[in-house]
């Protein structure tokens, strides 16, 4: 729609729509045009840096600020400082000889996961000198150039949390193999249910090469084992939810009339006939694919459960796997699983990484015990105190 000056466009059966795949290039240009900032002492300008939801920062990301400013400041005072999410990475003191030309290049913490979004700040501190305060004509600017960037080193995101999601249903901003669960006759809760879900993933996905299919009954196992799988409805709509009750955080009765208790949340049993829920699951069908279920004994509390996870705005609220939401506007999150990533493999893997310095030392440390053991038994050989230990036994 970009193309055309249309008003409008008809897509038919035989309507090319192909687009081509999109690849995460790495670099942010921070503005298209120069962020002029006047005014003494605090000024700044913030960015919005938003990488691939399935992708998150990795370490040997850079920000590179380009900039000029006025030649009139106490340059004694006045400093430039980049912000993280508000965070402080590095400073600058501004100096007379590179007004005109200047830079700050600074780099985000190792190890520390900014998810898919974060905020960069610009901060100057222009300060004058006490003869230049007092002329209006002299006020103070700085001025950040076009060219300024985010190179963003960027890796698969792990966590299987509402802090991520739509991870593991969207992979280079297109739809993942997603195979959606819906009952056989929806109603219209269930519409705005689907409209609810699929909100969000839709505002990520900005093309159309990705896969996705709808059932209303359970599918295949091969079919599981390859997609990422939403499941939306109540128990007596949909009966693959039915199937995943023992799989759920939180569990059906045995007549799937109301939510049982568990250790996160003591439910009784009205309560639990009324509440809706949103659950985020590492699929049992493949460690390495995702499975939501947005599910409730009726359904217009599934319709309030997916009011949750419809713009980033609510799903920002939420950092663990589960969300409960009752009549009364409610809302809960909890975390349960143990390990966040979508495989076990995975948190193996993390786990030693983590630990390998600790690993190379203690190999470091028993390979010195070794040598002086050896040594010393070398030495005492050589000294014939071996021979002699021997011979007074005799």
């Amino acid at each position: 729609m970009q193309e055309t000056v249309a008003d409008t466009k008809y897509i038919s059966n035989s309507t090319q729509t192909f687009t081509s795949e999109l690849q995460y290039g790495g670099k942010k240009q921070l503005t298209t045009s120069d962020d002029y900032l006047t005014g003494a002492k605090h000024q700044s300008s913030t960015y919005f840096v938003s990488l691939p939801v399935d992708r998150t920062n990795a370490d040997g990301s850079k920000i590179r600020i380009h900039f000029r400013y006025a030649k009139n400041l106490d340059f004694k005072r006045s400093l430039v400082t980049v912000y993280v999410n508000d965070s402080a990475l590095g400073s600058k003191r501004l100096t007379a000889a590179r007004a005109n030309n200047d830079e700050l290049t600074v780099s985000l913490p190792k190890g520390k996961a900014l998810g898919h979004s974060f905020t960069i700040r610009v901060a100057f501190d222009l300060e004058m000198s006490g003869a230049a305060q007092s002329d209006n004509a002299q006020t103070p600017w700085a001025l950040i150039k076009a060219d300024s960037e985010a190179t963003i080193k960027s890796k698969p995101a792990a966590a299987l949390l509402f802090t991520n999601y739509p991870y593991l249903f969207l992979k280079n901003a297109t739809f993942n193999h997603i195979a959606v669960v819906r009952p056989r006759t929806l109603t219209s809760d269930d519409f705005q249910t689907l409209t609810n879900i699929f909100n969000l993933i839709g505002t990520y996905a900005q093309s159309n090469t990705g896969n996705i299919q709808f059932y209303t009954h359970q599918p295949s196992k091969t079919v599981l084992k390859n997609s990422n799988v939403i499941a939306f409805g109540t128990p007596a709509q949909n009966a693959f939810i039915r199937s995943l009750n023992s799989k759920l955080y939180f569990k059906y009765n045995r007549h799937f009339t109301g939510f049982l208790s568990n250790e996160k949340l003591s439910i009784e049993k009205t309560y639990g006939q009324n509440i809706g829920t949103a659950q985020l699951l590492r699929s049992p069908y493949n460690q390495r694919a995702g499975l939501l279920v947005v599910t409730a004994a009726k359904s217009s509390d599934v319709y309030r459960a997916s009011t949750q996870i419809n713009f980033q705005r609510n799903i920002a609220q939420y950092q663990g796997d589960a969300i409960v939401v009752d009549h009364d506007n409610n809302h809960y999150n909890y975390r349960f699983k143990k390990h966040k990533t979508v495989n076990d493999g995975v948190n193996a893997k993390t786990v030693i990484q983590k630990n390998s310095k600790l690993v190379i030392y203690l190999g470091i440390a028993l390979l010195i015990v070794v040598i002086i053991l050896l040594a010393g038994f070398l030495i005492m050989r050589k000294s014939g105190l071996l021979e002699r230990k021997g011979q007074h036994h005799e």
